[in-house]
């Protein structure tokens, strides 16, 4: 659902909100902001859009409202789900353990708001993606897993700087073998938005295509950077399921 090449802006939201909180400038700026406060009106958009976002007053609807929309995401069951509270009302004592929300947003709901949730939502959705895959990989082994991401989150930096110097000093068989062993580690690790570029880097240095090189090194040093951003959001999670 989450894929970093999709702008906030063109983000599918859904605000269920009693009060009227979403401004114009507002859906100026995410034109694909849908409200709703109606039961029925939710439990179709629900059934009938996939979302990337779902904003919830947690103080104006009532517990049973909330669970019910709760039962019936559908296709939504993994969309994150924020909850809205005014800093000046009473929130429910219960609601964040009884809806299991993602995050909280104080109103008014602003771009700025919004961009921030987004990109957390992004960063943890992603990072969970990179977990499955190694899960898969390891069959369930969450210890191994969390040993092979320290692995790579070690390794993978310095390699990238060691193609880098390689790259620099036209020590091109040097930059071949790095590229050759980073590239066996994301390939076993299934990580196939890095393993992309680092083939194509290699077969670039094998070939003696040394005018695409510098190209091809920048994509797989910017993936690279990409994946090593998760590092925190990952080893967290790992860490939960490791002690839960």
């Amino acid at each position: 659902m989450y894929t970093e090449s999709v702008r906030p802006e063109h983000r599918m939201i859904l605000i269920i909100d009693a009060s009227d909180s979403v401004s114009t400038i507002l859906t100026k700026s995410y034109p694909n902001i849908i409200t709703a406060i109606n039961l029925n009106d939710i439990l179709k958009l629900l059934s009938t859009i996939q979302f990337d976002l779902i904003l919830m007053d947690f103080n104006r609807l009532s517990l049973d409202f909330i669970t019910q929309i709760k039962n019936s995401k559908g296709n939504n069951n993994k969309t994150p789900i924020i909850a809205l509270f005014n800093d000046n009302e009473i929130q429910h004592s219960d609601a964040d353990s009884f809806l299991e929300c993602d995050d909280r947003l104080n109103k008014p709901i602003t771009k700025q708001k919004l961009d921030t949730i987004i990109a957390c939502c992004q960063k943890k959705y992603l990072a969970l993606d990179y977990i499955q895959i190694l899960l898969s990989k390891t069959k369930n082994n969450q210890q191994l897993a969390k040993t092979i991401f320290e692995k790579l989150f070690e390794e993978l930096p310095l390699q990238i700087l060691q193609i880098k110097e390689a790259i620099e000093n036209g020590q091109y068989d040097i930059a071949q073998d790095t590229t050759h062993k980073l590239n066996g580690s994301v390939s076993f690790c299934g990580l196939i938005d890095i393993q992309h570029p680092a083939k194509t880097l290699e077969n670039c240095l094998l070939n003696k295509n040394y005018a695409d090189v510098n190209q091809q090194f920048l994509l797989l040093q910017q993936r690279t950077v990409s994946f090593t951003s998760y590092h925190t959001a990952i080893m967290t999670h790992l860490d939960k399921m490791y002690s839960a």
